[in-house]
């Protein structure tokens, strides 16, 4: 059976206001890192018989080199094939985008690119810190799509400070006019460590305020259903036959292979691999032969089953009934007053969120946690 390859390149061009994610502003490593990552795809892929899908994410992958990406590719698929049809993503911001580029992104075999919009507003964009402006993202969009490149997803942001609902409204527009075929919307979030976070601690910008990531999440779930598309997940949607094949394993609790430096794997049963988010200190253990450059997490089968019920109610096929075991009484009674505001239904096979609920997902997934071995 095959399995998903997630290929994590830590590298940006600039540090976002909001982002806290493992990434570095300086590049002399890359080079190195490619090597180290290649290092470690030998050491681990024996098990492996095909990729289902392959995602480049970050960190800003599109700031590697057309070679770097064609080698990692290659050392990935000399170990195991890609299957027929599998879908191979990068993570790609605008101002990477030019003709050149795309071609040899084709060449090395992608064919899904997800594009790091985050607005189409000059002083939004500024305020993030990004290094791109709005004409470049509609210029990178057009050259895609004028390559053949059908299915690219785009992120977006909404809650920013200031905004109001005709904000938001007009970036979806903007995007669904494009004929985008796939969103990834984040609300967004205070993360410690981050400008945002000091900024916010200063006084300099005021905090986002809920109400305005309710209302823009409620207006876009309801209006992107109205155009035909599927909300499949609670920051993903798209028009029918465009979800993102990689992403969609995750949240079914499929195994998968992550390389690089912070990059978590999971062999889908029991045990997780975190990998070492310290660039150098990476590199280094895969030059020794990859003992130290991870911890291994084993899951118990009460995190298992509550991993599995969060992801599930992320996603509009909600959490089976089935796998709930003898705690779906339990569950019926711990949710009911979710589903009293109109935040779950209880259906006869799961139980699903509605896009109410799905704003309180983590709170109303800690609510069924099973706590003890009796319960499963």
């Amino acid at each position: 059976m095959g399995q998903g390859l997630y290929i994590h390149v830590p590298y940006c061009r600039k540090a976002c206001t909001y982002c806290n994610f493992h990434f570095s502003t300086s590049w002399k490593t890359m080079d190195d890192m490619v090597d180290a990552m290649r290092q470690e795809m030998a050491h681990r892929m024996g098990q492996v018989d095909s990729w289902q899908t392959v995602y480049f994410g970050g960190g800003t992958p599109s700031v590697l080199t057309a070679q770097q990406i064609q080698s990692l590719i290659d050392t990935a698929t000399s170990h195991a094939p890609l299957q027929a049809g599998a879908e191979v993503t990068l993570e790609a911001n605008p101002e990477d985008v030019d003709d050149r580029s795309i071609d040899h992104w084709i060449q090395a075999g992608v064919n899904r690119i997800s594009l790091g919009v985050q607005s189409f507003e000059d002083s939004q964009l500024q305020w993030m810190n990004r290094a791109h402006n709005a004409s470049q993202a509609v210029d990178a969009i057009k050259r895609l799509q004028d390559a053949g490149l059908s299915h690219i997803t785009m992120d977006l942001i909404y809650g920013l400070p200031e905004t109001s609902l005709a904000y938001w409204q007009d970036q979806v527009g903007q995007a669904l006019a494009m004929d985008i075929p796939h969103l990834s919307t984040y609300g967004l979030t205070v993360e410690d460590k981050t400008v945002l976070h000091a900024d916010i601690a200063s006084g300099k910008i005021s905090k986002p305020m809920d109400e305005r990531s309710v209302e823009d999440f409620m207006w876009h779930r309801s209006h992107l259903r109205e155009q035909g598309w599927l909300t499949y997940e609670l920051s993903n949607s798209c028009q029918p036959g465009f979800e993102a094949s990689h992403n969609a394993a995750y949240w079914r609790g499929e195994a998968y292979v992550g390389i690089g430096s912070g990059a978590h794997s999971f062999d889908g049963q029991w045990e997780r691999r975190l990998n070492v988010a310290n660039n150098p200190m990476y590199i280094k253990a895969m030059k020794a032969g990859d003992s130290l450059g991870f911890e291994l997490e084993t899951l118990g089968p009460i995190e298992r089953r509550n991993e599995q019920l969060m992801t599930g109610l992320r996603t509009d096929l909600g959490f089976q009934r089935s796998h709930a075991g003898k705690w779906a009484e339990t569950l019926d009674h711990l949710w009911s007053d979710a589903i009293a505001k109109g935040h779950m239904l209880r259906l006869e096979d799961r139980w699903k969120l509605t896009d109410a609920g799905m704003m309180w997902s983590d709170a109303i997934a800690a609510a069924g946690f099973i706590t003890d071995n009796t319960d499963l």
